[in-house]
């Protein structure tokens, strides 16, 4: 790190990743190395494996909606035949209207 009373810095940027040395005893900066994008380095194959794995989550999360639709259809055609059950010995009531509350 430090070359003949030469003191260097190695500042690393919080934002994009690059890293400066910077010579503190001239106050320049030595080196400048950018930050590696993983957006960049990635080839065709990671892009196939990450559009199948996305591809495979959106569809075990389509199957757990339907599942879900599924069994909230059978739950609601349960309650109204129990409703359904319930009222048959019972005579239709007239609807409530508001001027029957005077």
């Amino acid at each position: 790190m430090a070359e003949g009373g030469e003191t260097a810095i190695q500042v690393t940027c919080p934002c994009c990743g690059s890293t400066l040395f910077i010579d503190a005893g001239a106050g320049v900066v030595k080196e400048w190395r950018e930050a590696k994008d993983p957006r960049k380095s990635a080839d065709l194959k990671d892009a196939q494996k990450l559009l199948a794995d996305e591809k495979a989550r959106v569809e075990a999360r389509y199957q757990e909606i339907v599942k879900t639709d599924k069994e909230k259809g059978a739950t609601m055609d349960r309650k109204f035949k129990e409703f359904m059950e319930k009222s048959q010995g019972e005579p239709p009531r007239r609807p409530l209207r508001d001027v029957d509350l005077d």
